[in-house]
């Protein structure tokens, strides 16, 4: 079973590559982007790519390139290497912390994208219920980790001593609950949708949790806002145009995962591409609500992933969001 999926180690986009510096060619600007991995979670990015979205406001992307991390993505951006980088603002802050000036300028994945999942003999009325149970979820200090953490936390339970835990390499959280060695998996897409097809049900959705939550956003330098801040612009409202395109004509959305993640089953892209256009995943703009980044934030302090304030106005540049 192939997974591609919010890990910390990504697959290469499919997507070409030519220079990968930002050149001036007929008024328009060739960028690199760099993404934290490769994943159904930065698709709208996909969308304007391989609908010409961001050719039609004059910005020649000559690759979409995976970091491995979100910090490799930004350090790309940082050094001029890349001119945009997809990951979680919170590696804004921290960058900001060693002296490096950046800002996330543009949502990505929005709400927080991580669904529970178990076995259809789970007797599952609430959070609570997962005392004893066996629970199968990607290493920490990952998204879905930490959000199972807070779950248990915020029902009074104990990570390490009521319930049974597991840490796995992100993408493979399913096996052991369909080998039945465990009763639950905490996944993202496309898996929940691979575990759905296998029997599996949805226990626990974390998009209802928190409908505004800042998984991924784009982000660069403060020295492109400063010398080319057209750029920046029509950056950002290529990236507002794909999520009206996505959310006008999700078929056309459907078809781009498809061409980016071919080895995946078919209806499995067509249910997750779908499943994240319904939860608001994939937000019908490019604003990067302070709900968002706060939700965001604060679950990375909750894990202590944070030790100090990280303000909006300081790592989100909102200036560049169409009005």
């Amino acid at each position: 079973m192939l997974i591609l999926t919010a890990c910390s180690e990504g697959n290469p986009s499919t997507t070409s590559t030519t220079s990968a510096s930002a050149k001036k060619e007929s008024g328009s600007d060739t960028v690199l982007v760099t993404e934290a991995f490769h994943s159904l979670l930065y698709l709208p990015l996909y969308v304007g790519y391989h609908e010409g979205v961001f050719k039609k406001n004059d910005i020649e992307i000559s690759s979409i390139r995976s970091a491995g991390t979100g910090p490799t993505a930004l350090t790309s951006v940082l050094s001029g290497e890349a001119q945009f980088s997809v990951h979680g603002p919170e590696h804004v802050g921290f960058a900001k912390e060693k002296g490096g000036e950046a800002n996330a300028v543009s949502a990505v994945a929005n709400s927080a994208p991580v669904w529970v999942l178990g076995n259809k003999d789970v007797k599952f009325d609430s959070p609570a219920d997962l005392k004893g149970k066996r629970i199968v979820v990607g290493l920490a200090p990952g998204t879905s980790n930490t959000m199972l953490k807070r779950l248990l936390a915020d029902n009074g339970l104990d990570y390490q001593k009521d319930v049974k835990v597991t840490e796995v390499q992100n993408g493979s959280e399913l096996g052991p609950v369909l080998a039945g060695e465990a009763d639950i998996a905490v996944a993202y897409q496309p898996q929940v949708e691979q575990g759905l097809s296998e029997g599996l049900k949805i226990l626990h959705d974390f998009t209802k949790d928190y409908p505004e939550y800042a998984f991924s956003t784009i982000n660069t330098s403060q020295k492109i806002i400063n010398e080319n801040p057209h750029l920046v612009r029509r950056f950002v409202k290529s990236m507002n145009e794909s999520f009206a395109l996505i959310h006008e004509h999700p078929e056309i959305a459907k078809a781009v995962a498809k061409k980016e993640f071919p080895e995946l089953d078919e209806a499995v892209v067509d249910q997750a591409v779908q499943r994240m256009i319904d939860s608001k995943v994939y937000r019908e703009n490019v604003e990067i609500t302070e709900e968002a980044f706060k939700n965001a934030i604060d679950m990375q302090k909750f894990v202590g992933n944070i030790k100090n304030d990280m303000k909006y106005k300081d790592i989100v540049n909102a200036e560049f969001v169409p009005k």
